[in-house]
């Protein structure tokens, strides 16, 4: 690389230093980085190209199959069993926890899944009704086949 005749003494000495391969330039932003052979981006655009990649359909998809398969491993299991017992995890649990719309979402899914305690009536009577048409229908069907005695004894109560 030749070096330009300038009367900036800041451009000379930064250009003699890319020529000595002490710092390189950046391809994408322009920013001046320590030199390392056939690096060609600085750390912040190598992270935002990361991020980029690891966004793409494709890639989530591939990343959320190796994790289904991984998650049942003994291995996967004891750190993550590890990491769960941390203080710091269980702080961070708490705090969550704590959040109002979470809450909120834990009240509606202990109301969706709570048993009735007691039936209402409009309930006990329309199972009434039901069981004793289902008995008619039942007795009806065994009158055109020809009942057996004990069924008769049955239908009589």
């Amino acid at each position: 690389m030749e070096i330009i005749e300038e009367d900036d003494g800041e451009i000379k000495q930064l250009m003699l230093r890319i020529s000595n391969k002490e710092i390189t330039l950046c391809e994408t932003c322009d920013a001046f980085f320590d030199y390392v052979p056939q690096v060609k981006a600085c750390d912040e655009c190598k992270k935002k190209k990361k991020a980029e990649y690891a966004q793409r359909p494709e890639v989530k998809a591939k990343k959320r199959e190796y994790d289904i398969e991984r998650r049942h491993l003994p291995e996967v299991k004891a750190k993550k069993r590890e990491r769960e017992r941390t203080p710091e995890y269980k702080a961070k649990a708490r705090e969550y926890r704590q959040r109002p719309e979470v809450k909120a979402k834990v009240r509606e899914r202990k109301e969706r899944n709570k048993k009735p305690t007691q039936r209402q009536p409009s309930q006990k009577r329309r199972r009434v009704v039901a069981a004793l048409d289902s008995r008619e229908r039942m007795k009806k069907a065994m009158q055109n086949l020809g009942m057996t005695e004990e069924m008769r004894l049955y239908f009589e109560e």
